[in-house]
């Protein structure tokens, strides 16, 4: 069994005794810095939602990735010159500006392709953080509600790097955020949890888990 393997199937027994609903649960590989072998290994092995940082890796990989099956999210900060790149992606989870929601929805109506998009909560109020607040969060989501192209599915966040038992309250509060607002959205994905702190996020709720070294192995010390 590889390494990749072994580590799926950790992931999976980890999801199995700490989610409340393990049925829900969808991992995400991240791709950032990773070999593409590794990454064509944990497709091949099911893992087929991958999670690109930036828009420049997302093409080259997209070019070697051809798999059918593969569902592309976009996970790192949205740069306005380069909004026109996601389109392509089945979801976009860095959702935070409104000018970029308003140049994603003028785009994907042109090309008549509804865009499904997280919004990124900055949870943890942190300034040198991309994210919505969360005391803003209903504004910003009334704000986009008229954008016909843009569908918005649920919410997306990353802790501030604390020790692990003290990032659990972000979870919680992300949590009664996103079950609030589902009263009125259609929301069906909560994504928090990454490598380090997953089996928490999964305790807390998640239902979109984001998965680098943990699944795919340590990245290479000269990926800078």
């Amino acid at each position: 069994m590889s390494i990749i393997s072994q580590n799926l199937k950790e992931i999976k027994k980890t999801i199995q005794l700490h989610s409340p609903n393990p049925q829900g649960v969808k991992i995400l590989g991240v791709s950032k810095f990773q070999p593409v072998e590794s990454i064509r290994e944990a497709v091949e092995l099911g893992v087929t939602l991958l999670g690109v940082n930036y828009v420049q890796e997302g093409q080259k990989l997209r070019e070697v990735m051809t798999h059918s099956d593969i569902e592309w999210h976009f996970i790192g900060h949205i740069q306005s010159r380069k909004a026109k790149h996601l389109l392509d992606y089945h979801c976009v989870e860095s959702l935070d500006r409104t000018d970029i929601a308003e140049d994603l929805n003028r785009r994907a109506e042109i090309l008549n392709k509804p865009l499904q998009v997280l919004i990124e909560v900055n949870i943890g109020r942190e300034p040198q953080k991309s994210g919505v607040l969360l005391e803003d969060l209903e504004g910003f989501l009334k704000k986009i509600e008229a954008l016909t192209f843009i569908s918005v599915k649920g919410l997306m966040s990353m802790p501030p790097p604390l020790p692990l038992e003290k990032r659990r309250p972000f979870f919680k509060e992300l949590k009664r955020a996103y079950d609030r607002l589902s009263q009125r959205y259609s929301f069906d994905t909560l994504s928090m949890g990454t490598s380090e702190d997953y089996q928490i996020a999964l305790e807390e709720g998640a239902s979109l888990i984001r998965l680098g070294t943990c699944l795919l192995g340590a990245r290479p010390p000269k990926s800078h």
